[in-house]
């Protein structure tokens, strides 16, 4: 789906292109990898039993009610046994995020999970690497983009009757380097990398754009702004002993301190060993 965005948030309006068509080709402007082993169709594992992805893409692809059907990334293929979807979700896109949970198998894996919340509006630039399974070629492909905003809410019909939704979304406005149909679900890293060496940011959902003209960025659902669910879904589900690696890239505030204070130390003590005029 499309989404139909001004340039603020605040009125960010949305037509959405779902990509949750079956993977045709990959983020535009990407380099395909045998990296980023984590990144599957469609969704990332983040833990030895445990998948993120988008909620339409679930919807899609993952009803489970046959109890057959399977998730292959990088690591291999395993069945998905059980499906948690956000609260909230369910009508794209609000709350685009689902839990998947795969039958039990030998992965000791742990992917880190940024933890960091942001600000609604205003949103310093950070550098990120886009991730999806959908590639022709190779099993997976990555591009290097910036998000620079980060919105809490979207009104999917812009001035129409729906009114706002609850997206928690990071953006990208980048015109050469965006998802598209099948890359919903991929994964948003943070800083530019060639495998999953940083903290997964969030989850592929959509591209910005206006109707009939050409893609202007997308849209990524941010994992922290959905920690407490996340973590209430795995510790209460049948069985489970496995829980997300929350990391956080922001200093402390505490640290922040002791580094002002470090370095008011240290101008005092050059201040005294400055001679004087």
């Amino acid at each position: 789906m499309r989404l139909l965005p001004t340039r603020t948030a605040a009125s960010l309006g949305a037509a959405l292109a779902l990509a949750a068509s079956l993977p045709v080709q990959a983020i535009t402007n990407s380099t395909p990898t045998t990296a980023f082993q984590a990144v599957g169709f469609f969704g990332v594992q983040v833990a030895p039993d445990w998948v993120v992805t988008a909620q339409h893409v679930a919807a899609a692809f993952f009803p489970i009610s046959s109890g057959t059907i399977a998730f292959s990334n990088g690591f291999g293929e395993r069945s998905v046994i059980a499906r948690y979807d956000a609260p909230g979700s369910g009508v794209f896109p609000a709350n685009d995020l689902v839990l998947l949970r795969l039958a039990p198998g030998s992965s000791s894996f742990y992917l880190p999970v940024s933890s960091d919340l942001y600000a609604n509006g205003s949103f310093p630039a950070q550098n990120v690497t886009i991730t999806s399974a959908a590639n022709s070629s190779l099993a997976r492909a990555y591009a290097f983009s910036t998000v620079s905003e980060y919105a809490t809410q979207l009104d999917p019909d812009g001035s129409g009757p729906a009114g706002p939704v609850t997206v928690n979304y990071l953006l990208s406005f980048d015109a050469q380097r965006y998802v598209v149909p099948g890359d919903s679900g991929g994964g948003l890293f943070l800083g530019h990398v060639t495998d999953a060496t940083s903290p997964l940011l969030g989850l592929s959902s959509a591209q910005l754009g206006e109707t009939g003209l050409p893609p202007e960025g997308s849209a990524f659902v941010t994992l922290a702004a959905y920690r407490s669910w996340i973590d209430a879904t795995l510790a209460t589900a049948p069985g489970n002993t496995q829980a997300l690696q929350w990391v956080s890239s922001v200093p402390e505030a505490g640290t922040v301190l002791l580094w002002a204070l470090g370095l008011a130390g240290l101008a005092a003590a050059r201040a005294r060993r400055r001679p004087a005029a």
